[in-house]
């Protein structure tokens, strides 16, 4: 057990103070043992570990040095996951876009990393659904595992009058059991452990048997009237695929098979070919799990296409409960309060026929519209005379491998605050890095008058309103790119930059690389046009990935390729867009387009510079080359670890051990900017000026057959 700042209600969520969750012991202990720090006997059975784990070592060495790496063992010798998924309570607050829960309703919640064990918990508004009258809170935190066993029973296909075999009597099979029996059919519940089968007769199972008796076949038989099981649901979990084979032997003909349980799937042929058995998974909660537009955005699926989703299972669960169709009192192992949660853990390896443990947080102490726990954290505090505080906020990993490791060297950084939607990763990042404090909510920092600079590493959709709000409230911002994804959002930047004078800085770090200030060196002496090819041989990104939505990520042009056209105006000294842009993707599809594409771009002294950018590669392949020809004079800048300049004097190399692309001097002339000596920072208007063209080529991705001529960027 920890505490951590307490997690902020976002606009498509709902703030819930936690009545009770539940331990399932399946489920956790598998978490528990999947998720356990390698051991040395680990790196002995495996020693491929051995190679990666040196690798992780080196890297932690050379970018913090010997505190870094302290650090990091002591890290990685932690728990690193939040455990629970299934948990009841009472709402606290509402998100602006949730309109159908207030203050003070009683909830159920879903999720892994969100229904977790802790007092607070911030749920998006698919994965909560209201308690009917009636229901008690230890009833409600079953609706998780409730769900779950609706859509196995759903994923069955199982029918009024057939006869079900569950396999596998632990919490989600004994409730899968239940619905069954409630639904009018015949229940036959199989377990290797006489407790859980003498709980199921207890609850409802027309015959519980053991999988180990010697007439099992025989008694299926004769319970099905010779027919065979019309459908098994697999409840079990193991690594053996000994559950799939029996429900082979114990179905009829043509049955259905449905995997509900984490089971092995090595598959006896005969019986399911002679049979002609159909077989189906059951992925979790229903229809909605794992799609980010449905659990994340809050979009739901239509009732009329989609009758049964995730959160209309959980509700059609607690409506069984409401009726006393299923109970679950006699599952419930015990109930302990969450001061005491390790001992609740340490019950897991006793327990035998009680399939659950119930975590109680005293809801009864506080009234419903109590406020949350702080959201913030003191972890240290240090006096940091002269140097300049600083905040991060939005901890992902490019901050984690990058950012942070280089402000920990630098001697004049107080790494004061590090914000993070998740309240675990939050606290666990601030201890590995020893920042002063962690929390959840951006305001935190923005009323810290200690915070000098502001990092934004937050997701794309981000940037916008935090940059916004840290500007107005005076403090030195450095912005991961893009600065924005829309144009009425960058219209609005400006109008704050102009209005606060905040040092506004984008993360356009290539200009910074060694290799391009010293081909910039070679090209100032030049008078030019020059021709430029930026070859990109970026990785396939899946289309339903973050980065690939232009809501949340931008899509790929706004999220990367701003990089590239800033690079181009920065090494041609052009502040200004392209007199003429054209941009040709590999076909007519929108989404291929924008993943591959070329851009071709011409400035007003004759220069032309081009970006080839495409997915269709291969990663063996160096993943970018920029190419520079002008004047007698040719140079190729090789992933940023070499540097080919070819002249009449001959050719000249310079290269690297490993990449530069500029990330630490970037930083080290920020921090000179946010303290206000000179430095040679990007300007504001530069960014701008990248980011305009960057929308221009975005739109004509979107339309190829339009053209930009003139200032293109002046366009709306």
């Amino acid at each position: 057990m920890t505490d951590v700042p307490s997690p902020i209600c976002r606009e498509n969520e709902v703030l819930v103070r936690t009545a009770f969750s539940v331990i399932s012991t399946g489920t956790e202990t598998w978490t528990i043992d999947a998720t356990e720090p390698i051991t040395a006997n680990d790196l002995v059975r495996d020693s491929s570990r051995v190679k990666k784990a040196v690798h992780l070592v080196n890297q932690v060495w050379k970018s913090e040095g010997v505190g870094g790496l302290v650090d990091y063992v002591k890290s990685v010798r932690s728990p690193q996951v939040p455990l629970g998924y299934s948990s009841a309570g009472v709402v606290i607050a509402v998100g602006k876009r949730v309109t159908d829960f207030t203050l003070g309703d009683r909830v159920a919640c879903a999720g892994e990393g969100k229904a977790t064990h802790s007092e607070f918990v911030a749920v998006p508004r698919n994965l909560a659904a209201k308690v009917p009258d009636g229901v008690e809170f230890q009833d409600a935190a079953f609706a998780t595992i409730g769900a779950i066993a609706m859509q196995g029973f759903r994923r069955s296909g199982a029918q009024i009058g057939e006869s079900i075999v569950v396999i596998g009597a632990g919490l989600v099979g004994n409730i899968v059991a239940q619905i069954c029996r409630s639904a009018g059919c015949n229940v036959v519940v199989l377990d290797l452990k006489e407790e859980r089968l003498a709980l199921a007769k207890e609850v409802g199972a027309d015959l519980a048997l053991s999988s180990k008796d010697e007439r099992l076949d025989e008694h299926v038989r004769h319970f099905t009237d010779g027919r065979g099981a019309d459908a098994v649901i697999v409840c079990a979990a193991t690594s053996g695929s000994e559950p799939i084979n029996l429900a082979s032997r114990l179905a009829r003909d043509r049955a259905r098979i449905t995997i509900v349980g984490r089971v092995g799937m090595e598959i006896e042929r005969k019986d399911y070919y002679q049979k002609e058995l159909d077989m189906s998974m059951s992925r979790s909660l229903g229809p909605g799990r794992y799609d980010p537009v449905y659990e994340e955005a809050g979009v739901d699926y239509p009732v009329g296409y989609v009758r049964w989703t995730l959160n209309r299972n959980m509700e059609g669960f607690l409506g069984l409960v409401q009726t006393g169709r299923v109970e679950l009192r006699d599952l419930i192992g015990g109930v302990y309060p969450i001061e005491k949660a390790n001992e609740a853990y340490e019950a897991l390896k006793t327990q035998s026929s009680k399939a659950a443990i119930l975590l109680d947080y005293h809801l009864q102490e506080v009234k419903a519209a109590d406020a949350a726990s702080p959201s913030s954290i003191v972890l240290t505090e240090r006096r940091a005379t002269g140097k300049v505080g600083v905040a991060l906020i939005g901890p992902g990993n490019f901050a984690k491998e990058t950012i942070i490791p280089m402000l920990r060297r630098m001697p004049n950084v107080d790494l004061r605050w590090v914000i993070a939607s998740n309240p675990l990763h939050s606290r666990q990042v601030a201890e590995r890095y020893r920042f002063q404090r962690c929390g959840t909510d951006v305001a935190e920092v923005l009323k810290d008058e200690e915070t000098a600079a502001v990092i934004v590493a937050a997701p794309n959709n981000l940037h916008y309103p935090m940059v916004v709000e840290a500007a107005r409230a005076g403090k030195a911002v450095f912005v991961e790119k893009p600065l924005c994804l829309k144009r009425d959002e960058l219209e609005d930047i400006m109008k704050v930059q102009a209005e606060t004078r905040a040092r506004i800085v984008v993360g356009f770090n290539r200009r910074y690389s060694p290799f391009v200030l010293k081909a910039k060196e070679v090209l100032d002496r030049l008078d030019g046009p020059f021709l430029l090819n930026y070859r990109v041989n970026a990785d396939y990104i899946p289309m339903a990935r973050w980065v690939q939505d232009p809501e949340t990520g931008g899509g790929r042009i706004i999220a990367e390729g701003c990089h590239f056209f800033e690079l181009f105006n920065f090494l041609l000294k052009s502040r200004r867009p392209a007199v003429s842009i054209a941009c040709a993707g590999v076909n007519d599809s929108t989404t291929v387009t924008r993943d591959n594409y070329q851009a071709t771009l011409k400035y007003e002294n004759g220069s032309v510079a081009s970006l080839t950018y495409s997915a269709l590669g291969n990663r063996t392949m160096e993943r970018e080359r920029l190419e520079i020809f002008g004047q007698g004079v040719a140079m190729t800048i090789d992933d940023f670890s070499r540097l080919t300049v070819y002249e009449k004097g001959g050719k000249r190399e310079f290269a690297f051990h490993g990449q530069d692309k500029g990330h630490r001097k970037e930083l080290d002339e920020f921090l000179k900017a946010a303290q206000g000596e000179p430095s040679s920072i990007i300007s504001f208007e530069e960014a701008v000026e990248a980011t305009k063209l960057t929308f221009d080529v975005e739109e004509l991705a979107r339309e190829p057959s339009r053209k930009f001529d003139g200032e293109s960027s002046e366009r709306r």
